[in-house]
């Protein structure tokens, strides 16, 4: 039998950004301005921080403390607006998110 190790933030961030890495990109290069994996891990740290503005709670997080839990935590260089990141999402095939839901079982 193998025994897993705890699921833990760092083990779950890590292991979400690698998947993130790994789906295809599908939008035109020309129009990319934030990448798949910033959105991806922005949405993660969306629901992480449990925030109503994800942006708001970064501005007022760089503003207040001058650091920014997005990039340090999450790894994070351009924060999408929420919008943004709901359209980006939503173009994704959820069968893409399955290896995370698979490997913390």
């Amino acid at each position: 039998m193998k025994i897993k190790k705890p699921l833990n933030f760092t083990r779950l961030r890590k292991k979400a950004s690698a998947i993130f890495e790994a789906i295809p990109e599908w939008r035109q290069a020309s129009k990319i301005s934030i990448s798949l994996h910033d959105v991806l891990m922005s949405g993660l740290a969306c629901m992480h921080f449990q925030d109503s503005s994800l942006l708001q709670f970064q501005k007022r997080l760089q503003e207040d403390e001058h650091r920014n839990n997005l990039q340090t935590l999450f790894g994070v260089e351009d924060i999408p607006k929420e919008t943004q990141m709901r359209e980006i999402i939503d173009g994704i095939d959820s069968e893409h998110f399955r290896p995370i839901f698979v490997s913390v079982n």
